[in-house]
């Protein structure tokens, strides 16, 4: 079986990019042929021609090779590119949360929505996955006529993982150091762990870092002016490509998100414990690091979840 995958190339940048190639790893892991196609109209990285044999075990081929797959594996929802008019079956991922890609397009953002309304009408997508079954009554009200799969996300667990770290959040270490790393949304934003941090931080002199920041800060910069004038400030980036580190060195993860995000597996993965903030403010009591990465080895295998993705594949 040859599997296309389309996505934005963003290598170390993007979540839904290295999700991509960890499945892309794990189906050729099992014998499937399974390759990143490079969208020469979107992707910026790869410009200097083939061959590109590998991003870390994931081939990428150009689109000519797609045409020729038996199935293609749409994950970004990015409908300008000569696939469009290949007649192969598709399966649709929907990476994100459904909530979240409503309100984006409602304040101009990319229209997912109009995307997923469109695509039910096409006889090419045979099935739509999602990595959360909160999601399905969602996504079944957008694709009335497609079959739709939950396969639970897995993550690498070879590459997420334990071990030594020396990262010094520049300069910036703590006795005791709390990261945000979700991406700040609109449906679920950093309101409630950044609050239940400060107070933290304040009993245990911790320092709090936070990844993956806006460039406006608008209705943050008070809260966090707040907590720099405490002297509980720690790192504050836009991006990073050193999050395994961050993860091996933080004591804890804190987020506002009920499913296990992409920053929620990878954290757990290497072992840092991870505390979903609700309404309360609640911190709950924090498991070994041990615990931790056995519950993320249980939870998230990339090879039960490459197994229930090939059972969709062949439905199609």
């Amino acid at each position: 079986m040859k599997v296309a995958h389309l996505c934005i190339v963003t290598p170390g940048q993007c979540g839904l990019y290295e999700t991509t190639r960890e499945i892309v790893c794990g189906l050729r892991k099992q014998g499937v042929d399974s390759r990143l196609i490079d969208i020469p109209s979107a992707n910026k990285v790869y410009k200097d021609g083939y061959p590109h044999d590998a991003d870390r075990g994931a081939p990428l081929a150009r689109m000519a090779w797609a045409t020729k797959a038996d199935i293609i594996v749409n994950h970004s929802g990015y409908d300008k590119t000569p696939i469009e008019k290949t007649d192969q079956p598709i399966v649709h991922i929907v990476h994100g949360r459904p909530r979240s890609s409503f309100i984006s397009e409602r304040k101009g953002g990319t229209p997912i929505y109009s995307y997923h309304y469109q695509k039910n009408k096409d006889p090419r997508f045979k099935a739509v996955v999602t990595f959360w079954p909160e999601h399905i009554p969602y996504i079944k009200v957008m694709f009335p006529d497609k079959p739709i799969h939950c396969v639970p996300a897995g993550v690498d667990l070879d590459f997420w993982c334990p071990g030594e770290s020396d990262y010094d959040f520049h300069g910036n270490t703590g006795e005791f150091n709390i990261v945000l790393t979700d991406a700040w949304r609109d449906d679920i934003d950093p309101y409630l762990p950044l609050n239940a941090a400060a107070l933290y931080a304040r009993q245990k002199c911790a320092k709090i870092h936070l990844y993956a920041v806006p460039k406006d800060l608008k209705g943050f910069s008070a809260i966090i002016a707040r907590i720099r004038d405490d002297g509980n400030m720690g790192e504050l980036v836009r991006w990073t490509t050193r999050l395994r580190e961050v993860y091996r060195k933080a004591d804890v993860l804190f987020t506002a998100n009920t499913i296990n995000t992409r920053s929620v597996r990878e954290a757990m993965a290497c072992g840092c414990p991870v505390v979903r903030i609700g309404e309360d403010l609640e911190v709950v009591m924090l498991r070994s690091r041990d615990e931790v990465r056995i519950l993320a080895a249980e939870r998230f295998s990339m090879d039960r979840f490459t197994k229930q993705f090939i059972d969709v594949l062949r439905t199609v």
